[in-house]
């Protein structure tokens, strides 16, 4: 493979681990669920 190739193939790495990694650092540090009003169709 060209350098080129190992050049694109790892900066796709790093953005799809950093990606990640930044959507379960965002679900897991988000605060409690929010408490929804009773809904006003009589459930």
């Amino acid at each position: 493979m060209t350098p080129l190739g190992w050049t694109f193939l790892i900066v796709s790495l790093v953005f799809v681990w950093g990606l990640t990694g930044w959507c379960f650092y965002r679900v897991l540090t988000a605060p409690g669920e929010i408490e929804r009003p009773p809904d006003s169709l009589g459930g």
